[in-house]
């Protein structure tokens, strides 16, 4: 496999991502249904963390559009950029688990049918979807990032897209535990049963 061709997956992901849940959001907006939903809290916590979360997530898109357009230059030190291992088995393995996001991705977004959300409020509800996808996994959609998230780093083994990656699926994760006390508390003894069937992530 070319090294370029490897090199410009993680992007490529990106961009599929960003495509087929634009895609989704707009189909179900067209539909009247309401897929965004953040409270005063929330807001309040957006508006705190987005410029530090905003400025290191523009570092990272950087990073991984260089190979794409083989920019030299980096914005980070090079102690932060240089990769550990150079690997075409680490490589091969990071293309393969972008691949697999990004069709859990989509399986996932199919699977949620009218009842993907973003934010967490008891007035923008839907039903708990509880077959196809998520008779497997609880959260599908968060480890389909995870997956991508670990793709890229296996493929840019350097110290910032591994620090990235490790607080990426720490924030994911800490997210999945908040959803679950909030989706406990909406559906009460649906979800209990539910949990307790499926695992949180496979």
């Amino acid at each position: 496999m070319n090294m370029q061709v490897i090199n410009a997956v993680p992007f490529t992901g990106f961009l599929l991502i960003l495509i087929f849940l634009t895609g989704r959001i707009r189909f179900l907006k067209s539909k009247g249904i309401k897929v965004s939903s953040i409270t005063g809290k929330m807001k309040k916590t957006i508006l705190l963390l987005y410029p530090i979360l905003g400025f290191i997530f523009l570092i990272w898109l950087f990073e991984i559009i260089k190979p794409v357009f083989q920019l030299s230059f980096s914005i980070l030190p090079e102690i932060l950029t240089n990769q550990f291992i150079e690997s075409i088995f680490l490589k091969i393995s990071g293309v393969i688990l972008i691949l697999l996001s990004l069709i859990l991705w989509t399986i996932t977004l199919i699977h949620f049918k009218t009842s993907l959300r973003f934010g967490l409020d008891e007035n923008n509800k839907d039903k708990l979807i509880t077959t196809g996808i998520f008779s497997f996994s609880r959260n599908p959609f968060f480890l389909s990032l995870d997956l991508y998230f670990l793709g890229v780093a296996l493929i840019f083994p350097s110290p910032f897209f591994i620090v990235f990656t490790v607080l990426a699926v720490v924030s994911v994760h800490f997210f999945i535990l908040k959803e679950e006390r909030f989706l406990q508390k909406v559906y009460r003894d649906e979800y209990e049963k539910y949990a307790k069937k499926v695992r949180r992530y496979f």
